[in-house]
């Protein structure tokens, strides 16, 4: 595509929506129910017997003891530094006093740092940074569109991996003309409160149709927010065509999506193993989008690499899959890289020295 849409840096004023006088009330109605939610409230983790995240709990409680006892750090910085590659920021985020392990004393049986090997610390550290929220805001979701659109057909599934509260999945379900859209969140706490945020869409959808001065027919003809035409049924087969699925992204089969969507600016040590994933499992055709970290596979052709701040704060590309099935991994690891250990250390003490003045 030669000519990039002209891009909006900042959310448009929204006025709330009093009356449904047409279909485009319900729509700006819809969108604003779904704002927000950067800052919602993170509860911490509950040590329940069988939990998948008992494992990730007591890697990062022995983090934190060390982290909470100034004579420790020394240690701390010693187990860290060897992992800076993986490692988001100074210090984990879920180690610090605001984080969302849970503030109780570990239970019996959970082992100190010192008994923890390095390798399991820097699988921890991979997933915790997977555990970072963020997500785009209003202006910067309807520029995406904006992007993908020209790529897509009618139709086709959506997918989102890491999908937080569901804002890009409802937002695409309103936007564009797709059979389906998907996200999947490992969190639970993120997975329900989804759940809770597309029904009262949902309820909300329901009481503007039935405003509607003329009644919605599945046939009757529709502009959708993203310009794009398409019928009555866009909206009133809405719930149908939205599902959030709680799960870790590597286990679940993407294989029936067209477009893939990830907001992977904190899975930079993962992007290896999500371009294996995907390219074993999408078809040829099938589009992806990514956030920050690129693709570096060759199953899969750039299409479009964005600037940040042209459709998000930071850089989106997009690439399509191509070639046959992929059954082995890329040989090639693409995501190693190491800061300056020096710096990193430096940082941590004045951050330490600010934590415990």
């Amino acid at each position: 595509m030669s000519n990039d849409p002209i891009f909006r840096t900042a959310n448009r004023p929204a006025p709330p929506v009093t009356r449904f006088r047409q279909p485009a009330d319900v729509f700006e109605a819809l969108l604003q129910s779904i704002q927000g939610g950067e800052s919602h409230a993170r509860p911490t983790f509950e040590l329940t017997p069988g939990s998948p995240l008992l494992a990730f709990m007591e890697i990062g409680y022995a983090l934190r003891a060390c982290l909470e006892k100034p004579e420790r750090h020394d240690y701390l910085l010693h187990r860290l530094r060897p992992h800076l590659g993986v490692l988001i920021g100074t210090l984990p985020a879920s180690i610090m006093p605001l984080g969302m392990l849970p503030k109780l004393a570990p239970p019996p049986g959970f082992r100190p740092l010192n008994a923890i090997a390095d390798d399991e610390i820097r699988a921890w550290l991979i997933q915790e940074g997977s555990l970072i929220y963020g997500e785009m805001q209003r202006f910067e979701l309807e520029n995406y569109f904006d992007a993908v659109r020209p790529y897509l057909s009618p139709g086709g599934v959506m997918v989102d991996l890491g999908s937080g509260l569901g804002k890009v999945v409802m937002t695409a379900a309103l936007t564009l003309p797709f059979a389906r859209c998907i996200g999947v969140e490992l969190l639970s706490y993120r997975h329900r409160l989804a759940q809770e945020r597309c029904a009262r869409m949902l309820t909300l959808a329901a009481q503007g149709l039935a405003a509607l001065p003329e009644p919605l027919t599945p046939e009757t003809p529709l502009s959708l927010p993203s310009g794009v035409v398409a019928d009555g049924r866009h909206l009133l087969d809405l719930g149908a065509r939205i599902a959030f699925i709680e799960s870790d992204m590597f286990k679940v089969d993407v294989r029936g999506a067209s477009l893939v969507f990830l907001y992977s600016t904190c899975f930079g040590p993962l992007m290896d193993a999500i371009s294996n994933k995907l390219a074993r499992e999408l078809a040829e055709g099938a589009l992806v989008s990514t956030t920050t970290f690129p693709i570096r596979h060759p199953a899969f052709r750039l299409l479009h690499a964005f600037a940040p701040g042209q459709v998000s704060w930071t850089s989106v590309m997009l690439y399509q899959r191509i070639g046959p099935v992929m059954t082995e991994p890329a040989a090639e690891e693409r995501y190693l890289h190491q800061p300056d250990a020096d710096e990193w250390e430096a940082r941590v003490r004045q951050e330490l020295a600010t934590l415990f003045a």
